[in-house]
């Protein structure tokens, strides 16, 4: 390490400001980390490890409020003097070094104190990941390829978000750094691909299930309907009549694809049968006629095809010891409709949720992609149930081993995750941010702002860089991560 720089006045026991020396302000960047020797070089108090941001370059010369001789040279094509200006940067501290690992500070930080840029051969990391049980990521410091990232594993299921705009690296980061951490953690893996674009095509053909394929709960077939049928034509006859038609739907589904060249239009037929021969039955005439223009109005808008979304025949209990022979599983949804995504999801997440209530650990992570779809800020119909049921797995997940990570475009409104599933998140990775998630109560800038990370900063970042903060992070402070694809 080499000495960049002292602390200016004002310092306090967790904030400070470097005063770099002359000529370090070519080569000393935002996010590098630093080494205060707080008192001296000879008898330090402490040594703290703290993080660079918030440059500062001031020339009292040419301050642009006010008129002085060196600004009229300037303005005349001039070069004004600079044997005034001063270089500075703010530090975030993130602990003093300790042989237990890294404590908060609670002696003042001293002017004067000397500041030290960390080079490749020092990494700060390991010190950082001292006291913690840990797990190295292939993800590393912005800068510092060989500062490869801690992750503690003690809170591997307290849940994790994955933010950034479209073409951030979200997709590619969870691919390459978080799926590959869980697998070494010893969690199997499965991964809702909402589009069926962004993972299952990087996976091998035996760890690929297409949704279409997989058999759905009765409860959920029966939500879907209901959103396809814009709630069975608000007629409780009809609604009975589908219940009813679902009851061994499995064993169905199996028949028509054995008997007949086209199943879905098969079921199609026989569940327009039974509706029918149900609502000719009702004895009041009143009822019947009410019963008959829902009738025709479900029947209009409902189609063979319609079907095919729910005619799987893989149970969830048979996907989830697949994934349990392989490890790693993608769930192609690309082509199905949203009511059966969420569907789906609603079979899959009650299954889990009756694992971990007769006490079984389930060491699985859950990925799902397109957060937002299954739990938006205003959800509404299924939407409200898929909702409440990634709040219920979060909350019984914690202890059962269970892990979320939800991938979002946002963090809030419209582009982001319900605020109620959100508080359940307690690891973070802020890719480059939307407008919408620059200011105002939950966005990114309320996140990262105490630690002097600005909103500005965090629309320019550059694809595959996040900020990596929260529980599973053992250092306290956010610091900027990266990676390098393979092939890339």
């Amino acid at each position: 390490m080499r000495i960049i720089g002292r602390i200016a006045d004002g310092a306090t026991e967790i904030k400070a400001r470097l005063i770099l020396l002359k000529g370090m302000e070519n080569s000393v960047v935002a996010e590098d980390l630093v080494l205060i020797k707080n008192g001296g070089e000879d008898k330090p108090v402490n040594q703290i490890l703290g993080v660079l941001r918030e440059g500062l370059g001031k020339n009292e010369f040419l301050s642009y409020t006010s008129y002085r001789p060196e600004v009229a040279y300037l303005r005349h094509g001039g070069e004004p003097s600079g044997v005034r200006e001063v270089y500075s940067f703010a530090i975030e501290t993130i602990g003093v070094i300790t042989d237990e690992g890294i404590e908060p500070n609670r002696t003042i930080i001293q002017p004067r104190s000397p500041v030290y840029l960390l080079e490749d051969k020092d990494n700060p990391l390991e010190w950082v990941a001292r006291g913690h049980e840990v797990i190295w990521s292939d993800a590393y410091v912005e800068g510092h390829p060989s500062w490869k990232v801690p992750f503690d594993k003690t809170f591997l299921p307290y849940h994790v978000g994955v933010y950034g705009s479209t073409g951030c690296g979200k997709s590619w980061f969870t691919r390459y750094i978080l799926i590959p951490l869980y697998r070494r953690a010893g969690y199997k893996v499965l991964v809702l691909d909402w589009s069926g674009t962004d993972y299952a095509p990087l996976l091998e053909d035996d760890k690929v299930i297409r949704l279409s394929e997989v058999a759905l709960d009765e409860e959920s077939i029966l939500s879907y309907f209901q959103d396809k049928t814009f709630g069975f034509g608000r007629n409780d006859v009809i609604r009975d009549c589908f219940d009813e038609f679902l009851e061994g739907w499995t064993a169905k589904v199996k028949e028509a694809y054995t008997d007949s060249e086209n199943p879905a239009e098969h079921l199609f037929h026989k569940l327009k049968s039974h509706v029918e021969s149900a609502i000719s039955s009702i004895e009041r005439k009143d009822s019947r006629a009410a019963a008959q223009r829902a009738y025709r109005r479900i029947f209009r808008r409902l189609k063979p095809s319609d079907l095919y979304p729910v005619m799987g025949v893989i149970t969830i209990e048979e996907l989830f010891e697949e994934l349990k022979r392989k490890g790693i599983l993608a769930i192609d949804m690309g082509g199905a409709l949203t009511e059966a995504k969420l569907g789906f999801f609603l079979a899959l997440s009650k299954h889990l949720y009756s694992l971990m209530e007769t006490g079984m650990n389930l060491g699985v992570a859950l990925i799902i992609d397109e957060a937002p779809q299954y739990a938006p800020w205003d959800a509404r119909g299924i939407q409200a149930e898929t909702c409440e049921m990634i709040k219920n797995l979060a909350a019984l997940g914690r202890k059962r081993m269970l892990n979320l990570t939800l991938i979002a475009q946002g963090i809030k409104g419209e582009i982001g995750v319900n605020a109620a599933v959100r508080r359940n998140l307690n690891t973070h990775f802020f890719g480059r941010i939307h407008p919408l998630d620059a200011s105002g109560e939950g966005g990114a800038s309320e996140w990262l702002s105490p630690y002097g990370i600005s909103a500005s900063h965090l629309l320019q970042l550059k694809p595959g860089r996040f900020y990596f903060a929260g529980a599973m992070n053992p250092s306290p402070v956010p610091l900027l991560i990266t990676y390098s694809p393979p092939g890339r």
